[in-house]
């Protein structure tokens, strides 16, 4: 049965960070709207069964209400965290979703990848800073979730693999393997507090898998310095501190800070860099993990990352296969179109 799965974080672009900048407040009704037209477009291309994960400000059923479509919210529990998205990725897995539809930030994405690593991805932007989700609108986003569900467009015509940065933490006597999608900075604080990095000079290092001039957040510092496309090879060093080089840049929408740089440097893909002491990390902009004095943390960027869904190039193959004919009936001649 194909299968396109929709998660939508309900916390996603509502942290902190919109009291003290401009950043813009993404709406429940903003992201009601934008699920109800994934889960039109997804039955339109075909899709026979759409799971929708449950959350707390209940957006899902909201957004299901009144459609003429083959809908079930899966059962799962609900804790109002990113564990919710985790689990639901997870479900997804093991229901053989055939594409997954995620409203949020770079951080749903990361969480979506934690759940399920492989996971066919469109990610939607809802969120603060949104370098690895893409502004889409649900109608497109849900279209092309439903042609690759469907086989009509095969995942491997318009799927590529993104980049994740992996991390390896031994501190106090237990390992810890975790995953960024874009960025992990180091972040000299006391204790996690807001997960959002608020303070800009107490960041002393980030690892940036994508790095563009066009990103906010911390992966803009790397990005103002040493760009690295998303699907380029490896990803690049910063590191903060006295030095010949200053830049400024937006760690939140609209909001400018000036950064010292000691030294910047490339990575190669698989190389490992390793880093010891206390800190705290800050995982795709938000502050995850407490490290102690004697923990090591162990880096690498590879590319095994979720695929992401080209969302423009499956469409152009679907008009390009007559994917949006209606269906028809046979005509005198034999051919028939539609799907």
């Amino acid at each position: 049965m194909s299968t396109v799965g929709i998660i939508v974080n309900p916390n996603a672009g509502k942290d902190i960070r919109r009291l003290v900048t401009p950043a813009t407040h993404t709406s429940d009704v903003t992201k009601v709207g934008i699920v109800r037209r994934a889960i039109v477009a997804a039955t339109e291309s075909g899709a026979e069964r759409i799971l929708l994960a449950p959350d707390r400000h209940r957006l899902a059923e909201r957004a299901a209400d009144g459609l003429d479509a083959p809908i079930q919210i899966v059962d799962e529990p609900i804790t109002g965290s990113r564990y919710d998205t985790i689990a639901a990725a997870r479900r997804f897995w093991k229901e053989q979703v055939g594409a997954i539809v995620a409203l949020g930030g770079d951080g749903t994405s990361r969480d979506v990848a934690l759940g399920w690593p492989d996971s066919p991805l469109v990610a939607v932007s809802t969120g603060t800073n949104n370098v690895f989700p893409s502004a889409i609108d649900g109608t497109s986003a849900g279209a092309a979730a439903g042609f690759v569900a469907t086989g009509a467009v095969a995942l491997d015509e318009v799927g590529r693999r993104s980049k994740r940065i992996l991390v390896r933490i031994d501190d106090a006597d237990s390992s810890v393997d975790d995953v960024a999608l874009v960025d992990l900075a180091f972040v000299d604080t006391d204790f996690i507090g807001a997960r959002a990095v608020r303070d800009p000079h107490t960041v002393s290092r980030v690892v940036a898998a994508i790095a563009t001039p066009t990103s906010t957040g911390l992966s803009s510092i790397a990005g103002r310095l040493h760009p690295v496309d998303r699907h380029a090879p490896g990803g690049v060093l910063v590191e903060m501190g006295a030095g010949e080089r200053s830049i400024r840049v937006p760690l939140a929408p609209g909001s400018f800070t000036t950064m010292s740089i000691a030294d910047v440097r490339s990575l190669a893909d698989g190389e490992e860099i390793v880093f010891t002491g206390r800190t705290i990390l800050a995982f795709d902009g938000e502050r995850d993990r407490t490290v102690g004095d004697d923990g090591r943390v162990a880096i690498r960027i590879d590319s095994g990352g979720p695929i992401l869904i080209d969302v423009d190039r499956t469409l152009q193959l679907a008009a390009e296969r007559r994917l949006f004919d209606p269906p028809t009936k046979t005509s005198d001649h034999g051919d028939v179109h539609g799907h």
